[in-house]
């Protein structure tokens, strides 16, 4: 594939056929979901006739000794790889397109589907967890009734 080429030689290329998927490819965004699907097919059907032609004249001209210059069908492939790209990157853009509003319109149906419209059935705030209480101490004020037993001995006798 030389740059050198003119626009000429590479339509002179294709066939009519061909140069007629190559344009509806530049405008697959107007085609339909099945046009473009049997656009991407018969691209590929001749890219890949393209490719098989390729091979057999480079196996040919290999085995004879001589050059394979084979610049059109290369050309011819070229294109129609360009072609294939363009198209199938407009089913890609449709495909994610179309499972976007999927997955928006299955959202928006979950969301209609909630019943409490985001309040809470109870109305008291949530304060966080509950606290544990501590095993290791003892309940409030045993410790100072503990403390006092020596001081009350001391002073009045047991009780």
């Amino acid at each position: 594939m030389e740059d050198s080429m003119t626009a000429a030689d590479k339509n002179r290329a294709l066939d009519r056929n061909e140069a007629e998927w190559v344009e509806m490819s530049r405008a697959a965004a107007h085609l339909t979901d099945a046009q473009l699907t049997d656009l991407l097919r018969r691209l590929r059907e001749r890219r890949d006739r393209a490719q098989r032609m390729i091979r057999t004249r480079t196996r040919k001209a290999s085995r004879e000794g001589q050059a394979n210059i084979d610049t059109g069908a290369r050309e011819k492939k070229a294109q129609l790889a360009e072609a294939i790209q363009r198209a199938a990157d407009e089913q890609k853009r449709r495909r994610s397109s179309t499972s976007a509003t999927r997955n928006l319109k299955a959202a928006v149906a979950r969301k209609a589907e909630q019943t409490h419209d985001g309040i809470p059935e109870n109305r008291t705030p949530n304060t966080g967890p509950a606290e544990t209480p501590n095993d290791k101490i003892a309940p409030s004020g045993a410790l100072h009734a503990e403390g006092m037993r020596a001081a009350i001995t001391r002073s009045t006798g047991d009780r």
